[in-house]
C-alpha cells in the first residue's frame, strides 16, 4: 500500500486502512472502491490524504504500532471523557474502560516492539483532538519502550498520554478551533488546561500520582521555559517529558483549521533544533531511532529529480530507507547500495 494526498486520490482507487471518525466508527473500510462523492466529503471534513492499494505498491508492507481494533476503541473512549458529563456513577466505568484500553495498547506494543513509529496518521481536523490524543498515548509508549520502562511504568505513561489534554474539554470551542490569533486573555486561559486536566483527573480517578503529575507536565521545557510551573530538566517528571515530545510531534504533522500540516521531516529537524532547550536529548535520541522521517508508503522526492516511494525504513538510519522509484520500478537501498551514496532524499510529497 501507498499513502496519497487527498487531491491526488482518483475515483476507483482501493483503500488500503480503515478511515474512522473521532468516535472511533468506521466511516469507509479497508478494501472499499472509492467513488468521487465519497474522496470530495472525506476532502471537506480535513482528511489530508489515504492509504491506497494498488499493483506498484502491492510488495510494500506497513507494521501497524498496534492493531486497529485498539486504536478505534482508544478514540472511542477518549471521544466519550471529553463529551461526557461524567455523573458520579459513570466515573468507575470510564476509569475501567480507559484502563482495559491503556492494557491493550501497551500489550500491543510490547508484542511489536521492534515496529518503527511508520505511518501518516488517518485524522480529520474536526476530531483533532481525539485522533491526537491517542496518537500521543501510542507515540509515548513507543518512545517510553525503547527508553527502557517496564511494563508498569507504560501503562502510567500511556494513561496521562491518552488523558494529556483532558483539561481542554473546559474550553470554549471556539477558542480551540479559532482561525485567527488568540486574544492576551483568551491565550491565558488555553494555558489553563494541563492544571485543569490534572485537577480533574486527581478528584474524579483513581490513578497512580504519576498520572496526574504526567498531564500537569506537558508544556514543561527542559530549559525551564515552558509553563505552567517552569520546571527544568529532570525536574520534570520523565512522563511529563515523553509526552511533551510526543505531543509537539504530533500537533505539528497534523491538519489544523488555521494551518496545513507540516511534513514529518521538517518537524524532525524542528525537534533535533530544540534538542536541549524544549526538549530532553536523551528522549530526542530515542525518538530519531524509531520514528521515520519518510514514513512507509509515502512518496519522496530524490536528489536526482526523481520520484519514489518509500518500501522501508531502517531503524537508526531514517534518512536512508529502501524506496521503489516511480517511473521504473526500481529499488534503490539508499543505505546499504554503495551506487546510491550519493543519492538522497529532497523532499517528502505529502
Amino acid at each position: 500500500m501507498r499513502y496519497l494526498p487527498i487531491k491526488k486520490v482518483e475515483a476507483g482507487m482501493v483503500l488500503a486502512q480503515d478511515i474512522l471518525d473521532g468516535q472511533g466508527v468506521m466511516l469507509l473500510g479497508r478494501h472499499q472502491i472509492l467513488n468521487q462523492e465519497q474522496i470530495e466529503n472525506l476532502d471537506k471534513m480535513g482528511y489530508p490524504g489515504l492509504y491506497i492499494d494498488d499493483k506498484f505498491s502491492e510488495e510494500i508492507e506497513i507494521a501497524e504500532v498496534i492493531k486497529p481494533s485498539i486504536h478505534s476503541k482508544s478514540l472511542e473512549i477518549v471521544h466519550h471523557l471529553f463529551i461526557d458529563r461524567m455523573e458520579e456513577e459513570d466515573v468507575s466505568e470510564q476509569e475501567w474502560q480507559i484502563r482495559e484500553a491503556v492494557m491493550q495498547v501497551v500489550d500491543s506494543l510490547l508484542e511489536n516492539e521492534e515496529v518503527m513509529y511508520n505511518m501518516m496518521s488517518l485524522k480529520n481536523y474536526d476530531d483533532y483532538t481525539y485522533f491526537h490524543s491517542v496518537n500521543v498515548g501510542i507515540l509515548s509508549a513507543v518512545i517510553g519502550a525503547h527508553y527502557g520502562m517496564d511494563e508498569y511504568e507504560l501503562r502510567i505513561l500511556t494513561t496521562a498520554a491518552l488523558l494529556h489534554d483532558i483539561g481542554k474539554k473546559f474550553l470554549e470551542i471556539d477558542i480551540l478551533n479559532a482561525r485567527r490569533a488568540l486574544t492576551e486573555e483568551e491565550r491565558r486561559i488555553v494555558l489553563q488546561h494541563p492544571k485543569l486536566g490534572y485537577e480533574f483527573l486527581r478528584d474524579n480517578f483513581d490513578f497512580a500520582p504519576e498520572v496526574y503529575l504526567g498531564v500537569l507536565e506537558h508544556h514543561e521545557c527542559y530549559n525551564g521555559e515552558g509553563y505552567p510551573m517552569r520546571k527544568s530538566g529532570d525536574e520534570i517528571s520523565i512522563y511529563g517529558r515523553i509526552i511533551k515530545l510526543a505531543d509537539v510531534y504530533d500537533a505539528m504533522i497534523s491538519k489544523r483549521p488555521y494551518r496545513d500540516p507540516m511534513p514529518p521531516a521538517d518537524v524532525i529537524e524542528y525537534i533535533m533544533a530544540m534538542n536541549g532547550s524544549e526538549f530532553d536529548p536523551k528522549l530526542v535520541e530515542v525518538f530519531l531511532r524509531w520514528v521515520a522521517v519518510y514514513p512507509a508508503g509515502c512518496e519522496v522526492e530524490l536528489s536526482d529529480g526523481r520520484m519514489a516511494v518509500v518500501k522501508h525504513n531502517y531503524q537508526g538510519f531514517v534518512l536512508r530507507p529502501i524506496v521503489k522509484v516511480c517511473d521504473t520500478g526500481e529499488i534503490i537501498d539508499l543505505k546499504n547500495n554503495k551506487e546510491a551514496r550519493s543519492i538522497t532524499i529532497v523532499r517528502l510529497v505529502v
